[in-house]
Parts: C-alpha cells; structure tokens; sequence
C-alpha cells in the first residue's frame, strides 16, 4: 500500500469521525434548548398565574374602595341630616327660651309694683343673665388658685404638669371672658 492509499484511508476515517461528532454536540444542544424552552415556558406560565392573581386582587381593592365611598358618602348625608335637625331644634329652643324670658319679666314687674317701690331686686332670670359665668375658671380652678397667690407662670406649668405656652394662653382666655362679662 502506498502512502496515498493511507493518507485517503486516513481522510476517510476522519470524515466519517466528524459526522459522528458534530451530532453528539447537537443531540446535548437540543436537549439544552429543550430543557431552557421548558423552563422559559413555566415561567410564563407561572407569571401568567402570578398576574391574574394580581389583576383579581386589584379589582377586589377597587370594588372594596367603591363600598367604602358609598358608605362614606351615606354616612355623610346621615350627619349632615342629623346636624341640620340639630340645628333647628337648637333655634326652636333658643326661641322657647327667649319667649319664656320674655314671659317672666312682666309678671316680675307687676310683682315689684305691688311690693315697695323702694327696693328693686332683680328677677332670677334677670340675675342669671347679669352675673359673669366663669367657664374656663371652673375647669382650671388648681391654675387660678395659684395663679392668685403670685405664683409665676412657670411654677404654676411645672406643678400642674402643663406647658408655660398652654398656662398663658388660659390665664388670656380667662382675662377676655372676664372683659365678655364687663
């Protein structure tokens, strides 16, 4: 045999090697993109399910908030109604009250003609309307208490447990109550 003959032999081997080789590598590349497109597949699919998930929660959020501003605005309109009741029972017993007021200060008069002209006492509705109410002192009688007895506005915030600002805007609150009733 000559070295020709080897050398095609040889060229014969090798092709026949490379066919075989080429296909191995494409059977486990086919294998790889079968495996990737299964699991790009489950991904989909999993984030399909993932989004309808969603897409339920975010309805049943938007149903949720529209019950709740219906609730919201009905329960508005009820208090709305109940204050406008409010209201006008208010001006019905403010005009009661003032009828009544008006009522009592004749009958008061005649009793005073009858009795000695030299004493005037006013009647107990007048009396009520004259004396000074004092709101704010009743509410903070420790405050006042201290406060007529000198104590400076910091003594008087660090005993009762209150802030200096808060001391001072009730002592003013009380000073134009009193200037009111005046």
């Amino acid at each position: 045999m000559s070295n020709w003959t080897y050398i095609v032999l040889l060229g014969a081997v090798v092709a026949v090697a490379s066919l075989f080789l080429p296909r191995k590598q494409q059977v486990q590349a086919t294998k790889d993109t079968q495996s990737m497109e299964v699991a790009l597949e489950q991904f989909m699919e999993n984030t399909e399910l993932d989004h309808q998930e969603l897409v339920k929660l975010v309805s049943a959020l938007r149903e949720e908030g529209k019950q709740q501003t219906e609730a919201n605005k009905q329960r508005m309109a009820e208090l709305e109604n109940k204050c406008k009741l409010l209201e006008q029972q208010l001006v019905f017993l403010q005009q009661q009250r003032q009828n009544d007021l008006l009522a009592a200060q004749p009958s008061a008069l005649q009793g005073q003609v009858k009795s000695a002209p030299a004493v005037e006492e006013p009647s107990t509705a007048e009396a009520g309307l004259q004396q000074p109410v004092p709101g704010i002192q009743l509410r903070y009688p420790d405050l006042f208490d201290l406060y007529n007895q000198g104590k400076s506005i910091e003594a008087i915030a660090k005993k009762l447990s209150m802030n200096k600002g808060e001391v001072q805007l009730i002592l003013q609150l009380a000073k134009q109550e009193e200037k009111a009733y005046v």
